[in-house]
């Protein structure tokens, strides 16, 4: 694998001598931060790197970038420069997430999650550190030559997100371009939040990054969890995932076997368990009401969280007349004031006994201040059937 960004740079040979040590203050790194975003934003102009003018017809819920895949290199310089302001932008681990995304079909999508996310995180060992029964926890566990440890961790009530790497000195994984964890056999990969099992809601491989590291980032949809009853986040509270692991299977993305399965490089099975506290942050959460509708599609209101906003509509039965669409299920969207439609992150449903649907939506949020949320029929002429404008507070 060829030596990445973060490798090259840290070989450069540069005399700090020259240079004034400065603490930056809060104020002045989160200047900083914005005049980062600030030159992404200028860098897609110039290229006109804008996706999202029109949706694509793959989903049901169509999406588009908002942040180049440029900023891993911005953000790789400043931090070359001052390592205070890169570490306080986000971990090591997201900088190499960002790094194996390079080149793939869904790179911006991908960097702009990493990037917001990985700014709005705190590490697993800081969690730790915040508690003194640490005896119940593991955030690294080994078995069979391999260990895996969670490094990173967001939650905002409304997704709980967070990394992990991998180490090994087994060849066979280490041959791999990347690692699943879960096998053809059931419960391999068990997630457990407070005694909940939301296994189903997340799948992410480890993804190969440099030498015998892998790293993988996990998102997990606490919306559904929170619907059926049987979970509350709380509020500023602690909740506690379970995380085993029990099998881990090396992979090649571009090789098949007969049966056209991932051609495997190795299999290892173990007992990787860890467990790790994780701070409900909604301290940045914040509720406004928005009460605008258009042709029975209402939006009702939102939450602004660390880094998504959460919005609540109320969706007619689009099997009905005026529609006539026998699925009930037209594209939506969350569109910004220059038609970019912003990313999802979760998304949340409940039907109506009259048909009638109340759903909520979680995307990307960067501060947006002009939105819209659209409603677009899936004929051929692809008939707009709400556009609805709000401002975010």
């Amino acid at each position: 694998m060829g030596k990445n960004i973060y490798g090259l740079l840290n070989e450069m040979e540069m005399d700090f001598t020259e240079y004034e040590e400065t603490e930056l203050s809060d104020p002045e790194k989160e200047a900083a931060k914005q005049r980062i975003l600030r030159e992404v934003n200028r860098m897609e102009n110039r290229t006109g790197n804008r996706m999202g003018k029109k949706k694509k017809r793959t989903g049901k819920w169509k999406i588009a970038a908002g942040t180049a895949a440029a900023c891993a290199l911005t953000i790789s310089a400043i931090g070359v420069a001052n390592p205070t302001l890169a570490e306080n932008m986000f971990s090591n681990t997201f900088g190499k997430l960002i790094d194996t995304v390079k080149g793939e079909k869904y790179e911006e999508e991908k960097t702009a999650i990493y990037s917001k996310i990985g700014e709005k995180s705190v590490e697993a060992k800081e969690e730790l550190a915040k508690r003194e029964e640490k005896e119940e926890y593991a955030i690294s566990a080994e078995d069979n030559g391999v260990t895996i440890s969670v490094s990173d961790i967001y939650c905002d009530g409304y997704v709980l997100y967070y990394t992990a790497t991998l180490k090994t000195d087994n060849e066979g994984l280490n041959q791999s371009d990347g690692i699943l964890t879960s096998s053809k056999d059931a419960g391999s990969d068990i997630l457990k939040v407070e005694g909940m099992d939301l296994s189903g809601y997340t799948s992410q491989a480890f993804q190969k990054s440099d030498g015998s590291v892998f790293v993988s980032a996990n998102t997990i949809d606490l919306l559904s969890g929170i619907s059926s009853g049987a979970f509350k986040a709380g509020e500023n509270g602690t909740i506690i995932a379970d995380w085993t692991i029990t099998n881990l299977t090396g992979n090649l993305w571009d090789s098949w076997d007969a049966q056209g399965e991932y051609e495997n490089t190795a299999s290892v099975d173990g007992t990787w368990h860890l467990r790790f506290p994780v701070t409900v942050d909604t301290s940045e959460n914040e509720t406004f009401a928005i009460d605008r509708q258009e042709n029975e599609v209402v939006v009702k209101d939102a939450v602004k969280t660390k880094a998504g906003l959460v919005i609540h509509v109320h969706l007619p039965d689009f099997r009905k007349a005026p529609y006539f669409d026998p699925y009930n299920d037209p594209d939506i969207g969350i569109k910004d004031a220059e038609g970019n439609f912003l990313q999802w992150m979760s998304q949340k449903h409940e039907e109506n006994a009259d048909g009638t649907t109340e759903s909520w939506i979680m995307v990307l949020y960067n501060g947006e201040k002009e939105l819209s949320f659209e409603v677009t029929a899936k004929d051929e002429a692809q008939t707009k059937l709400a556009e609805i404008a709000f401002q975010v507070p």
